[in-house]
């Protein structure tokens, strides 16, 4: 995926290196280990999550987990995000099932910086508000991000 580094991932590795990263975190966690995560994410943390290791080369990538709450609209709180991110994980899984190797996965790239994010908004209704999560990858020098991101739910609606 870096440059630098050598390293190419193929958008279908990152998109179950992302879906399994949450479950990890969230679903496969005590509920009281789920909220401290959430909790560091909320306050802006970059949680270190693990690392990617090159079959061919072994270098070993280090793994970030960060969240992007800038768009959300109203009460940001642990209920609502586990919602949200249900609901992606569930709309995730609905997409495997469809297509077991991912052919037809949608994905939006940076071309300059090489970053992905992938094509599959879920919305919820959370206290009155649509707010709407999409998962991203964004490369750095030393790391890999995987961005959960709020975006502006506007852009969504039925008049647009």
């Amino acid at each position: 995926m870096t440059e630098q580094q050598g390293i190419n991932i193929d958008s279908r590795k990152l998109f179950n290196l992302g879906a399994n990263l949450l479950i990890a975190g969230f679903i496969n966690q005590s509920p009281d280990n789920a909220k401290k995560l959430f909790k560091e994410l909320k306050q802006g943390a970059s949680v270190s999550s693990g690392e990617l290791t090159g079959a061919n080369n072994g270098i070993k990538i280090p793994i970030k987990l960060e969240l992007d709450r800038s768009e959300y609209r109203g009460q940001f709180n642990y209920p609502n995000f586990e919602r949200s991110l249900k609901a992606m994980l569930q709309k995730f899984q609905t997409e495997v099932r469809k297509d077991k190797e991912l052919k037809d996965l949608r994905t939006l790239t940076n071309e300059s910086t090489g970053g992905i994010v992938f094509n599959l908004p879920t919305g919820i209704e959370a206290d009155g508000h649509l707010n709407v999560l999409m998962l991203g990858i964004e490369p750095q020098p030393d790391f890999l991000i995987v961005r959960l991101m709020f975006i502006n739910p506007d852009q969504f609606s039925s008049a647009n």
